[in-house]
């Protein structure tokens, strides 16, 4: 009996080791077909098309490409259109008990050429950066100045701002712009093109630029005055502007 007990254990065992062996064997077999399969070039029939099956993404792909280059050339040319000044840079230093800390500041004004146009501040460690602040803040409060045939104000215009006084003057075609530095540039970036400009007062060349923005927007149109007497457009033109407007 502990013989027949015997044999069969090792009968056992050897079919145990046989299939392991076996399975073994499938799994090398199995992991060499994957080994070829991936190793082996691709088969193109004819008339298939090797692309087929992502021609969506690829059309969209292309067509985003597109439209990006589009919106870069759209907003290109609007960017270019638009003037910049750097009118005034002040540098100051603030003494501590670590050192001097520096800093600047600048004022910058923005216009399209054609009526519209505006002023920021900007304040900053350098001087880069106090522009490029005060470059979005103009951007930012751009307005709308009333102009007479495109190229002067509607009449003369005195204001008051602080201790400045601005004296603004319209005038013939050809004219020109006779003004101070910081008003000359105001009026190319606005479109002004015939224009007399006095400054009384303080010479502040921030509170300058803001006096010429405010007496700028004070202007009234022919619209206004009508409306305010209740009268028509064309005898206010009649009576103001010789009939041209």
């Amino acid at each position: 009996m502990q013989i027949l007990s015997r044999l069969s254990a090792y009968t056992t065992r050897a079919g145990v080791f046989t299939r392991g062996l076996a399975t073994a064997t499938e799994g090398n077999a199995v992991q060499d077909s994957v080994r070829v399969a991936k190793a082996a070039p691709r088969k193109v029939f004819e008339g298939s098309n090797p692309t087929k099956g992502r021609p969506a993404a690829s059309a969209s792909a292309s067509s985003s490409m597109g439209s990006n280059a589009n919106k870069r050339r759209e907003d290109g040319p609007k960017k270019e259109q638009l003037q910049k000044r750097v009118l005034h840079i002040r540098s100051v230093a603030r003494s501590t008990k670590g050192g001097k800390i520096r800093s600047s500041s600048a004022i910058v004004v923005v216009g399209n050429g054609n009526g519209v146009g505006g002023y920021g501040e900007g304040r900053a460690a350098d001087a880069s950066g106090a522009i490029a602040k005060a470059t979005a803040m103009a951007m930012k409060n751009m307005v709308t100045i009333p102009r007479f045939q495109q190229r002067t104000v509607f009449g003369d215009i005195m204001h008051r701002y602080h201790s400045v006084t601005v004296d603004i003057k319209a005038a013939s075609p050809g004219f020109g712009i006779v003004a101070s530095n910081h008003i000359h540039e105001i009026c190319r970036c606005v479109g002004i093109r015939d224009m007399a400009a006095k400054v009384r007062g303080s010479l502040n060349p921030i509170n300058v630029i803001k006096a010429t923005f405010e007496a700028l927007q004070s202007q009234k149109t022919p619209v206004e005055i009508a409306q305010a007497r209740g009268r028509k457009l064309v005898d206010i033109a009649d009576a103001y502007y010789g009939g041209k407007l």
